[in-house]
């Protein structure tokens, strides 16, 4: 039939069967059928046998293959030889880079969907033999997929994700066995030592040797990259020491225990909050920083700068309302959710726009800064690193230069001595000195501690002694002004985190009008919680409760109701600068750190950061409205974009310093700083480039996902304990006042102090000293005011630890525990500098 349909039109198509020909001339199909499928003729005929084909060419060539299997077999080897060996110089030429590919490059825009879109798509017959092949469940195959379209993921071991991870890697394997150098998911897959020389056979990594040239690599390519942001973008930069101990197992003269002292440092790109963009260089020309013309600093400051101003001082009690207000509804049992549906978020002061922090860390430098020359040689190896000659930096601009207050303080100090130099490095000219506000931190949990730890082994209730060590019976901590050994900042933190809200659940108790909390919350309005909230925060979170308190005749008063009130007023200002730095108010920061200026001014307290908030608002009030604004929203970093998702640049630093302390004491006994300056360049690459590996393959952490532990028990224990003993109620006549010590209203006696002449010398003349990191001094007697106390207040040594960052929502764990992270890093690089 389909013969005779076609035969009058292919006499005059086929140019082998001419006019006169006939049926009988025919001798066989296959002259037949060359004249069917052979090009010319006339179109009318072309298309209609192009049609009879689209729709059963399939079916004919399957009864023909049907009737030779060696046909099939010829006509199937010579097509596919032909499509695949086309589909594999695809796959080699999306999996080869050309000499200008960064290594850098690679390992941050690598993605493993896209790349096996990008494989589906230059080579789809394997792809759809791949899947036929390998019969996934109906759930993994593409209902009507062409290239590069996914049908729905099934997150099953054997779903979809799997199939496509190994489709992937088997199109990788076709890559690397065509070229040795079509490496790149070779290259980012990568392996531990132990296990390279088995993939790099198996065609699933590449071999040792060239993963340790690639890391080089990496550390090359951050190095130019940095040198390249510092020419198109406004830096900062900031440097912390980085002290390892040292220790052997057998001591010999070459190899005894001891600290290694070293600096770390980290650039990072100035945030203009105005255009939302990296700020361009010279936005902050040297003109705007006044040249030091003398040996002491001279701060141009008012009497009115040694206070919080009215303004400051009514946005942080509205502040403290907030925070008492969000406290009691994260901790009364029973709260409704309605209330906190409509809870409001706290009113912004000056907030820092969203925006995602780039960090890019420097070499590790094998010197000791916390001394004048290791301060110089740092600052100098650091403009060197960035490639800024003198001419270059005065092209820069200012440059923010962050650290503790040592750091801070030893700068100032090169500024001083060396203010008759004409050159911009060596007079630090370009330097903007900026304590770093984490720190700030820890002195605001010292403050609050110290003051109001208690008498140790009291037999009376009351006090962050007997809340701490007898109550909530942890690990004993020494604490007070009068320790000799600094109160230790980590356990100190987290007490006034479970302290403070146990307070408050208190003291709704107290005044909510029923003697049912958990009943009343139940059912509270807004209103009502707001005006329960404001009796509470009158009452019990306030200065001028204390103040009516201590008016009273002695017989009258209440000692331990006194110090409590004092105490939730100072443990409600720490968390409301440590609220204000996450949620990025840099303006709520400011109004904390006016407080704690006149707070830490108290005699016996924290004099040297007394003088550095007050020097650094003086400052502020005076630099120019851009310096001003840019030296704000760039005091936090947020890496995430995200809001309570800010930190202290400092904290970064110290965060830094926990991942190359890894790495470097994993490293054994070949670890050496030459080695670990190559690391931590890029360090954070390779820790991304893992990252993507793990997403990609749906690698589990080892070990359970962090969560903090609830507070909940240690609230509730404390809750009791302050009912009970009625440590948030007057009580008239109050049996242990005769033994118990009045605590001091430090924004009282700071106040007081501020009209001195000892703080009039104090803010007309530097009297801070440089000294060893880690000191604290002895203690100082009260009545002897006039004595210096430079050398009171705490050490500012911090070693970060995992729990820190893991409490601080530590971006870089969200994926595995730090040692899984590393381990591979630690083995790529193990013998890199020997290579």
């Amino acid at each position: 039939m389909v013969i005779a349909y076609l035969w009058a039109p292919l006499v005059s198509r086929a140019p082998c069967i001419h006019a006169t020909h006939s049926p009988a001339y025919l001798h066989d199909l296959d002259e037949f059928f060359q004249g069917v499928f052979r090009p010319g003729g006339d179109q009318f005929t072309s298309a209609k046998i192009s049609r009879y084909v689209s729709s059963h060419g399939a079916d004919h060539a399957r009864s023909m293959f049907a009737r030779s299997d060696s046909a099939k077999e010829d006509y199937i080897s010579a097509e596919l030889a032909a499509i695949y060996q086309h589909e594999g110089r695809a796959i080699q030429d999306l999996l080869t880079r050309n000499s200008t590919t960064k290594v850098t490059d690679l390992l941050r825009e690598f993605s493993m969907e896209q790349l096996a879109v990008d494989l589906e798509d230059a080579a789809p017959w394997l792809w759809r033999a791949l899947v036929v092949i390998s019969e996934p469940g109906k759930s993994t195959r593409a209902k009507t997929a062409g290239p590069g379209e996914f049908c729905e993921i099934n997150n099953s071991l054997f779903g979809f994700t799997h199939t496509y991870q190994v489709f992937t890697t088997i199109c990788a394997l076709i890559s690397v066995m065509r070229s040795q150098k079509v490496n790149n998911f070779q290259l980012v897959i990568g392996a531990s030592k132990r296990e390279i020389e088995v993939l790099a056979h198996a065609g699933l990594s590449i071999l040792y040797s060239a993963i340790t040239e690639h890391v080089k690599s990496l550390s090359q390519e951050g190095m130019e990259e940095i040198r390249e942001l510092v020419k198109s973008t406004m830096c900062q930069i900031v440097w912390d020491n980085l002290n390892i101990a040292f220790r052997v197992a057998v001591e010999r003269l070459k190899a005894k225990n001891h600290f290694d002292n070293g600096t770390t440092t980290t650039v990072i790109p100035v945030f203009d909050q105005e255009t939302g963009e990296n700020t361009k260089p010279g936005t902050l020309p040297f003109s705007m920083k006044p040249p030091r013309e003398r040996t002491l600093p001279v701060l141009d400051w008012v009497a009115e700068d040694t206070l919080p101003s009215p303004q400051s001082a009514q946005e942080l009690s509205a502040s403290c309302m907030w925070q008492l207000k969000h406290l009691a509804l994260e901790h009364i049992p029973g709260i409704s959710a309605k209330l906190r549906v409509e809870f409001e978020e706290c009113h912004e002061i000056y907030q820092i726009m969203l925006h995602i922090t780039k960090q890019y860390p420097l070499p590790a430098m094998n010197l000791d800064e916390s001394s004048l020359e290791g301060t110089l040689q740092v600052y100098f190896t650091i403009l060197r690193h960035l490639g800024l000659d003198d001419d270059a930096l005065e092209a820069h601009g200012l440059m923010f230069d962050n650290g503790d207050l040592l750091t801070d303080s030893l700068k100032e100090k090169i500024e001083s001595a060396r203010r008759n130099s004409t050159t911009p490095i060596e007079s630090m000219r370009a330097s903007v000195r900026r304590w770093g506000l984490f720190h700030g931190e820890m002195a605001g949990g010292w403050l609050t501690v110290n003051e109001h730890w208690g008498k140790p082994n009291s037999l009376w209730p009351g006090g962050l002694w007997w809340e701490h060590n007898k109550l909530l019976k942890r690990k004993p901590m020494t604490a007070g002004w009068s320790g000799k050994k600094a109160t230790p900042w980590k356990p100190a933190h987290e007490l006034i985190h479970i302290s403070l809200p146990a307070h408050i659940v208190d003291g709704f108790r107290i005044h909510c009008g029923n003697e049912n909390l958990e009943e009343w919350a139940k059912d509270a309005t807004t209103d009502e919680f707001n005006q329960v909230s404001q009796v509470v925060f009158d009452e019990l979170f306030s200065t001028a409760a204390v103040d009516k308190l201590r008016a009273q005749e002695d017989g009258d008063r209440d000692i331990t109701l006194e110090n409590v009130i004092l105490y939730n007023r100072d443990a409600l200002f720490y968390i409301e600068f440590i609220q204000a730095i996450k949620k990025g108010d840099i303006g709520r920061v400011l109004n904390v750190l006016s407080v704690w200026m006149v707070m830490m001014r108290t005699p016996k307290t924290m004099p040297r950061y007394a003088d550095a908030m007050f020097e650094t608002l003086v400052r502020l009030k005076h630099f120019p409205p851009k310096l001003r604004e840019l030296f704000l929203v760039n005091w936090l970093v947020n890496f995430t974009g995200k809001l309570y998702r800010f930190k202290p640049i400092d904290l970064l630093q110290e965060h830094q310093n926990f991942w190359a302390k890894i790495i470097y004491t994993a490293k054994g006994t070949n670890k050496s700083w030459e080695w670990l300056s190559m690391i931590t360049v890029c360090i954070f690459t390779l820790h991304d480039a893992m990252r993507t590996v793990q997403t990609a393959f749906d690698i589990p952490a080892y070990g359970e996902k962090h969560k903090t532990p609830e507070i909940t028990e240690e609230v509730a224990t404390l809750v009791k304990a302050l009912h009970s003993e009625h440590i948030q109620s007057y009580v008239q006549q109050r049996l242990v006042n005769d033994h118990v010590a009045p605590v001091r209203d430090l924004l009282r006696k700071g106040s007081l102090y501020a009209n001195t002449s000892k703080a009039f010398r104090r803010f007309t003349r530097d009297t801070r000293k440089p000294e060893k990191r880690g000191s604290t001094a002895p203690e100082q007697d009260e009545e002897d005011t006039e004595k210096e106390d430079d050398d009171e207040g705490q050490e500012e040594d911090y070693d970060a630890t995992e729990e820190d960052l893991r409490a601080d929502d530590e971006e870089f764990f969200d994926m595995a525990e730090p040692e899984e992270l590393l381990a591979r890093a630690i083995e790529i690089v193990n013998d890199a500098m020997a290579q």
